[in-house]
């Protein structure tokens, strides 16, 4: 049997070029084109992006850091290079004093804390950040690489979602503000109507398609709460929700939603507080809110029914068990990719993008034993609904699928095992859009009512700001005053004057300043115990404090002044003598065209008396609302499943092969099985999951035939390494020599691996030969040079071995297994 040799020597090369590279890494590459060009071809304009984190996974034997450091970078960029310990320990990468700011090369131990640095986490926080690979890491033949490129992207992936979560209060609240003049009526008039009553809760899930027929029929015992996005699907199916929610701020949400926005707005919209405006602000029908009208002490809705997340189904639920229902039953709810690997109900945006294999997700365990995937976002769903339940036991919660998550205090019931009782007339009046549409005349009270409390809260910011400056101006002098430490006191006195002011006149908006700024305000903060501060400390914390007290307020006021503006508009829509053209420029900046449909819906006669430039200019701004309807469909409208993206699917595979993951393997084995003659990468990818599931069930054979189903002429280098590993464990010696004389091409690395196998073929002359052209190239690959001389000891040419041992000890005097081969020759 060949010794199985660590995958990184440490064995250096100089390529033609004049480059120092270490073969085992990066193969031949640096042979066949210099690094720059190379570099410049990959990466240059990927990496010359601004303001953007550039997290790169391997250092190509330092090639890759060097050509980082020898350009010039982007404005606001930084670079942080993640490499496998053994890997650094072997380099010596010196980062210029002037770059040491904007370069980090750290091995994964390290990534945590570096990620984690305030000046590194904004760019997470903003979403400014790109994962890239050197060309070592994405060429897929050493499986530490695929290991570490699998952590690196799952622990970016766990600070950004966490980040996300902790900072999104910013985006909640510039849309909660966006939205202030369509946040007029909210959702708690439904809480506790339908007492004893069922309903189901129809998510984008894969599981949806299976219980189709059985809503149909039961459509008139139940009330249907769907998820926005499938409202679309559910429009063919002819099945039409009693409600439809929507929660996400996120502006590309309009995009997901276009087939919601396009149909007839007759069905009762229940919408969280911070939804895309692109969806509130253009909804011509009724509409119910959740959550906070105004992000400060607000009356009218300081009872409303929670907005709660992470995901759409997470608050569907939450507004289900409010309106009082007794069971609630969940279908396409699974939190979870079905066993194949589909990720979301036929015919939806989300089905039309197909499975990534690419990506490290979690695992979850299904109602029926089995285990799914599931991304991070679906992960926090689950543990919120789990929350949820146990906070509020009384209704009973079922979900339809067996296939779907397991959640705690979820049931799994077949819909066929499932009783329903009839929703009275009365009940079902209350879901009516017509009962929530409100009158002009009162939509103008609350509008009113609204622009007065955004009017004096900008006031109390403009009077909030001016403590501010105060402060500031009062840090100034503080600084000033160092040298005269008699005067700090009093001037620490008025500071102090002007924090208790703040506190007791503005405590509502200077903890909503707070909580919008949470990130800038961080910034004070730091990592010295407080004892330790010198006076320099405190003045410098105390300036950035208000520093950030005065730019979030400003930025805060600029919200209020423009949700003004927006009511204001809104109050105009209504008026007798309307100024269209004014309309139709807020509607324009605001990308809410299709509020020229809802103005010309709710004024017919206004509309009549309008000139034909009004009406001009009005239709051309309908135009611009349905030009968004008229690209190319993102929904694939056959019922063939989408091929899935493979984007890093052979890093996953590799990662989860040296993860001994057989669970994981064999599911890539099932997802890409309907597809292996669709593409020729599916294929490859297919034969090589299988054959690793074979290899780690022992099932040796099988796991050869797998890997040769592939054609000679599409073998890479994994398939090469796997065919000659099973050749090597099955004796079969002739088969792994053809491999061997393939694999050669890809890295030298293989060639003693090769020398040996020829010996072992009775091949002693070619086996000498491969030894030495190796050796040629890497003279000091001590442990090469010590298995040439046991070569050369083995086929009885003891000069040649004594010569070789000899050769080790120039380079490693204290070489212990050459003192001892030497000894063993004798004289």
């Amino acid at each position: 049997m060949l010794d199985n040799p660590p995958e990184i020597s440490r064995s250096f090369a100089v390529s033609r070029f004049g480059e120092y590279y270490l073969p085992s890494i990066n193969r031949n590459i640096f042979e066949k084109i210099d690094s720059t060009s190379l570099y410049n071809e990959r990466f240059k304009q990927a990496l010359s992006k601004p303001d953007t984190l550039h997290i790169i996974i391997g250092l190509d034997s330092g090639l890759l850091a060097n050509y980082v450091m020898e350009h010039p970078l982007a404005d606001g960029a930084k670079f942080i290079f993640v490499e496998l310990p053994e890997v650094l320990s072997m380099l010596s990468i010196d980062i210029p004093e002037h770059l040491a700011d904007e370069i980090s090369v750290i091995s994964f131990d390290e990534l945590n804390e570096t990620i984690a640095d305030i000046r590194n986490n904004v760019f997470l926080v903003k979403g400014k950040y790109a994962i890239h690979r050197s060309i070592a890491v994405d060429g897929n033949y050493l499986e530490p690489y695929s290991e570490l490129n699998a952590e690196v992207e799952k622990k970016v992936e766990h600070e950004s979602f966490s980040l996300g979560t902790a900072f999104n209060q910013k985006l909640f609240i510039k849309t909660q503000l966006t939205n202030v003049a369509e946040n007029l009526q909210p959702a708690s008039v439904l809480r506790g109507q339908f007492n004893d009553k069922t309903c189901i809760v129809l998510g984008g899930g894969p599981s949806l398609d299976n219980n189709i027929d059985w809503i149909k029929a039961n459509a008139d015992r139940l009330v249907i709460i769907a998820a926005s996005r499938i409202v679309g699907k559910l429009a063919k199916l002819e099945i039409k929700p009693d409600i439809i929610v929507s929660v996400d701020p996120q502006s590309i949400s309009f995009d997901v939603n276009k087939e919601l926005m396009s149909l007839e707005h007759d069905t009762l919209l229940v919408y969280s507080y911070h939804v895309t405006p692109q969806i509130i602000g253009q909804w011509r029908g009724a509409a119910l809110y959740t959550g906070s009208r105004l992000p400060w002490n607000s009356d009218h809705d300081n009872n409303n029914i929670e907005s709660v997340g992470p995901t759409v189904t997470n608050s569907a639920i939450e507004i289900a068990r409010e309106m009082g229902f007794s069971r609630i039953l969940l279908c396409g709810v699974d939190f979870c990719h079905s066993q194949s690997g589909i990720t979301h109900t036929a015919g939806t945006y989300g089905a039309s993008l197909g499975p990534d294999m690419g990506i490290m997700y979690e695992w979850v365990e299904t109602n029926c034993g089995e285990m799914a995937e599931t991304p991070i976002q679906l992960m926090y769903a689950i543990q919120s609904l789990a929350a949820a339940i146990e906070a509020y036991p009384g209704a009973r919660y079922i979900n339809l699928s067996p296939d779907a998550a397991k959640v705690n205090g979820v049931e799994q019931v077949n819909a066929h095992d499932i009783t329903l009782a009839e929703i009275s007339a009365k009940q079902r009046a209350l879901l009516a859009p017509a009962q929530h549409l409100l009158s002009i005349d009162k939509k103008c009270q609350l509008l009113g009512s609204t622009l007065d409390a955004l009017k004096a809260t900008s006031e109390q910011l403009a009077q909030l700001n001016d403590y501010n400056q105060d402060a500031l101006q009062l840090v100034d002098q503080i600084e000033a005053a160092h040298q005269y430490p008699e005067r700090i006191g009093a001037l620490a006195s008025k500071l102090d004057n002007i924090e208790s002011s703040i506190n007791a006149n503005y405590s509502g908006l200077a903890k909503l300043v707070k909580f919008y700024g949470y990130y800038e305000f961080s910034h004070f903060l730091s990592t010295k115990k407080v004892d330790d501060w010198s006076q320099q400390d405190v003045t410098d914390n105390t300036r950035l404090y208000y520093q950030a007290f005065s730019d979030i307020t400003n930025a805060l006021s600029q919200l209020v002044d423009e949700a003004i503006a927006r009511v204001s508009s809104r109050l105009a829509e209504h008026q007798a003598e309307v100024d269209i053209h004014a309309l139709c420029e807020r509607w324009d900046k605001d990308a809410q065209w299709g509020r020229a449909l809802i103005w010309q819906q709710q004024h017919p006669q206004l509309y009549a008396q309008l000139t034909t430039a009004q009406q001009s200019e009005l239709a051309n701004t309908r135009q611009q609302y349905h030009a968004q309807f008229v690209v190319k469909a993102f929904i694939d409208p056959s019922d063939e499943p989408a091929v899935p993206q493979l984007n890093n699917a052979f890093k996953k595979l590799h990662a989860l092969l040296h993860y001994k993951h057989l669970l994981g393997i064999t599911k890539m084995v099932q997802y890409t099985a309907p597809y292996v003659d669709s593409d020729l990468d599916i294929t490859r990818l297919h034969n090589l999951a299988k054959s690793y599931q074979y290899r780690l069930e022992n099932r040796l054979e099988l796991a050869l035939d797998a890997v040769q189903a592939t054609p000679i002429e599409q073998r890479q280098e994994a398939e090469l390494k796997q065919i000659i590993l099973l050749a090597l464990k099955l004796n079969r010696l002739p088969l792994a020599l053809a491999q061997y004389a393939q694999i050669i091409t890809y890295s030298d690395e293989y060639l003693p691996q090769y020398a040996h196998a020829l010996y072992l073929n009775d091949n002693a002359q070619d086996a000498l030969a491969t030894y030495l052209d190796y050796l040629d190239k890497y003279p000091q690959d001590i442990p090469v040079m010590l298995k040439l001389g046991i070569f050369l000891a083995n086929v009885g040419q003891i000069d040649g071995a004594r010569a070789c041992f000899e050769n080790v000890l120039s380079l490693d005097e204290d070489n212990q297994a050459a003192i001892s081969y030497i000894q063993q020759l004798g004289d």
